[in-house]
């Protein structure tokens, strides 16, 4: 403060202040105060003391000749405050800078980008928060932010290498790839730049060096865009085409703890390299249910043939932010206005909009993404014309009626072993290497979803004093399991509901009904006597859910019975979603001679055995 160094010396007051300038201008909850400092076994007096350190904080940073101290740490019902307002706060500076970046790349402006990207990594002075010991919170911000910084790192590398700053580069990144032995990306920069430099030895000592450390320290061998980058080195191969100045590149960084799904990475390089029987634009199809991870696997290929396509690769999101579909004309505009039209000039028709789009592509040799279609109707205005360009569509629906070179590539359960891969890469080799049964045992409660294995991924990182059999028992118990899959980055619930939201209600009805079942077997009849709907309408909603991949009918005694992941009938049996009148899960009508109240509304035990045994000529109705 006025240019003195005003930070409290006792550490727990330096956690406090870490803490509340992590949380700036919001108010930090007195639990989560408690939390940080003390974990799971606080004393009894924490709430009190917790004040004394705010107190001493007041007193560190009270500005004596203007007696505004008490308004440094404002105190609120629930917790505490320290409003910064127009102050300058490093962190946020840096993350305005690397957002202002991004957006400057995907415009096409490398130049721009890569300098606004330089003056927030400049900020960085040391590791963050390396003065004060972290309990849970701080140490998942303090690796957030390291995550945000080697993503700028190798977004600015990426540009300075497109600029064709190869030689100067070679120093720096000869020195990450030693600070992060393991980073793929930044292996691969380091190969890029010395082949570029005529200095093929080091990208091959740079290749050798990564796989020895993933063999030693993971069991694995380096992914497959880096064994084909070695293989061009040893060829000898010049590099391809460079992209034009001014090109777009909107793609977003892909993540760097991406495994398996070998097949699908080939199948998909492959349509879209090759040149199909059918003349017209190359489309890929890439389909699944919810959190499969199609638009990482889209975007791993769509880097690693950036070179392919020196007319840019553009991507847009077929949907907004709250689930609802956008419409073709408004993608169309955000496309034209990415290769350079003015988009107060543009035209307001669909068919306009498409007819302007086709004629920049006609000439062109791009790599179009277009993430998260809701149906061909969807992706139909927004294709380019030319056999030259690709176009990459990811979707939980089949796409039918396509022109041109279409291949579907299906993404379905990620493998069992490169679950624990993927559980490893996120949480660390040797954590997973210490409890391998534990490890196992949270990749299975996460039925083969990427989505959901981050998720905990993500909350076993902020915990290094739980152990991983802690977290495995955690999701035995599938009242609970959900909570458990909910980072603060990603609410899985939240994510499988908000998937299925996008389904007419009919569809959401008898997913929620399902759902309600438990493990009971339940059939179109079934439903249809609960609903009160006819057959065909049953039927017409299964179809949906099953295009959506959130349903599967099995053949079981000669009649279908309707399946769904059990993630998502956790989601959907506790989202409001559920009917509350009527239920699968409560009273039924039972026709059995048996039961005193034989086709009658009962809710007896010969009855509810009856329904939870399968045996089923009921209808849910209310208790008698």
């Amino acid at each position: 403060m006025n240019g003195e160094l005003r930070t409290p010396s006792a550490p727990m007051a330096r956690r406090v202040l870490a803490l509340l300038l992590a949380h700036a201008d919001r108010v930090v909850p007195m639990e989560l105060l408690i939390d940080e400092l003390w974990g799971e076994e606080p004393p009894k007096k924490a709430r009190k003391t917790v004040q004394t350190y705010i107190y001493q904080l007041r007193k560190a940073l009270c500005d004596e000749g203007s007696g505004q101290s008490q308004e440094l740490v404002e105190t609120h019902p629930h917790g505490y405050r320290l409003p910064l307002q127009d102050c300058r706060l490093d962190v946020r500076e840096f993350q305005n800078l690397l957002r202002e970046g991004r957006e400057a790349l995907t415009r096409g402006r490398a130049s721009e980008g890569a300098a606004l990207l330089r003056r927030g990594l400049e900020l960085w002075r040391g590791a963050p928060m390396e003065d004060v010991e972290s309990g849970p919170l701080l140490a998942a911000q303090t690796a957030r932010l390291e995550r945000l910084k080697i993503q700028a790192l190798e977004q600015r590398i990426a540009a300075d290498l497109a600029l064709g700053g190869n030689q100067s580069l070679l120093e720096e990144i000869r020195d990450l790839t030693h600070q992060y032995p393991l980073h793929e990306e930044f292996c691969a920069q380091l190969m890029t730049a010395a082949k570029r430099c005529g200095q093929r030895g080091e990208a091959l000592s740079a290749y050798a060096r990564l796989r020895r450390a993933m063999a030693e320290q993971l069991g694995l061998e380096p992914s497959t865009r880096l064994r084909e980058l070695q293989e061009r080195v040893l060829a000898g191969h010049d590099e391809q085409t460079p992209a034009r100045a001014g090109a777009p590149f909107q793609l977003p960084p892909a993540i760097g703890d991406f495994v398996g799904r070998r097949d699908e990475l080939e199948r998909i390089e492959r349509a879209v390299r090759e040149t199909g029987p059918v003349p017209g634009v190359r489309i890929v199809t890439v389909t699944g249910a919810p959190g499969m991870g199609k638009t990482q696997i889209a975007l791993q290929v769509a880097h690693r043939l950036r070179k392919d396509f020196p007319d840019g690769q553009l991507k847009a999101s077929l949907h907004m932010e709250d689930g609802t579909a956008q419409p073709p004309a408004e993608t169309l505009k955000e496309l034209l206005a990415a290769v350079g039209h003015d988009r107060r000039s543009l035209p307001e028709r669909t068919d306009d909009l498409a007819r302007m789009f086709r004629s920049w592509a006609a000439d062109r040799r791009f790599l179009l993404l277009l993430d998260d279609a809701a149906g061909s109707e969807a992706v139909l205005p927004l294709l380019p014309a030319g056999v030259d360009n690709a176009v990459i569509v990811t979707s939980r629906w089949r796409m039918i009626g396509l022109p041109g070179a279409v291949t579907s590539v299906e993404v379905g359960l990620l493998p069992e072993a490169d679950g624990r891969r993927l559980l490893a890469q996120v949480v660390g080799a040797d954590r997973t290497a210490r409890e391998p049964e534990a490890a196992a045992a949270i990749v299975a409660g996460c039925e083969g979803m990427p989505t959901a294995i981050r998720a905990i991924g993500s909350r076993i990182t902020a915990w290094p004093g739980h152990s991983l059999a802690d977290f495995a028992a955690r999701l035995k118990d599938e009242g609970g399991r959900l909570e458990e899959l909910s980072s603060p980055h990603l609410d899985v619930r939240r994510y499988l509901v908000g998937a299925a939201d996008r389904l007419p209600y009919a569809a959401r009805e008898v997913l929620a009904e399902i759902s309600s079942a438990g493990d009971a077997d339940v059939t179109v009849t079934d439903l249809a006597h609960v609903l009160h709907r006819s057959v065909p309408s049953i039927e017409h909603s299964v179809e949906l859910l099953t295009a959506h991949r959130v349903l599967t009918p099995v053949v079981q005694n000669g009649s279908h019975v309707l399946r769904i992941p059990p993630l998502m009938r956790l989601a959907f049996a506790r989202d409001g979603h559920s009917r509350t009148g009527d239920s699968l899960a409560g009273e039924v009508t039972i026709h059995d001679s048996r039961c005193p109240y034989a086709a009658q509304v009962c809710s007896c035990p010969l009855a509810l055995g009856a329904h939870r045994s399968g045996n089923r000529q009921l209808r849910a109705a209310p208790a008698c």
